[in-house]
């Protein structure tokens, strides 16, 4: 009889472990969002007003030495910001302003300075960290950025 005992607990035993392993585990709960960088959490849209609006909604070609053929910058009122060249990758950020300062990102690196327009057709920027300024005027229209050297 302890022999039928113990071969009914092993058969139960067993059935027990077949269903158990035949059950679907319980969903894992989903990961927390990612944290926001610190450039994220005091985004460049919470700053306030521009000093000086003029340079927004137009097209400013760069005429700084070094920078690409046909750099330009396009500072638009819902707080978009189109950079582009004739030979690199556009690029679209958010920028913010407050009095003579401006922010914007670049893969997630904010970039800070101030700004300032000696004329309606001329804006500087003037980049934290960097000795030059940077000077843009008012593109001409119509542009066409040239060939590509081959």
């Amino acid at each position: 009889m302890q022999k039928q005992q113990i071969a009914s607990t092993i058969a139960s035993m067993t059935a027990l472990l077949g269903v158990a392993a035949c059950s679907k585990p319980e969903p894992a709960a989903p990961p927390p969002p990612p944290p926001q960088s610190s450039a994220q959490a005091s985004g460049s849209e919470e700053l306030g007003q521009p000093a000086d609006p003029r340079f927004i909604g137009k097209i400013w070609m760069s005429t700084t030495l070094g920078h690409p053929r046909g750099t330009m910058m396009i500072f638009l009122p819902d707080r978009s910001l189109l950079m582009d060249s004739c030979f690199e990758t556009y690029r679209i950020s958010k920028w913010g302003a407050e009095g003579d300062r401006i922010r914007w990102i670049e893969d997630t690196i904010p970039i800070e300075g101030t700004i300032s327009m000696p004329s309606d057709h001329e804006l500087n920027l003037q980049i934290a960290g960097q000795d030059k300024v940077q000077s843009y005027v008012i593109a001409d229209v119509p542009f066409v950025c040239p060939d590509m050297p081959r």
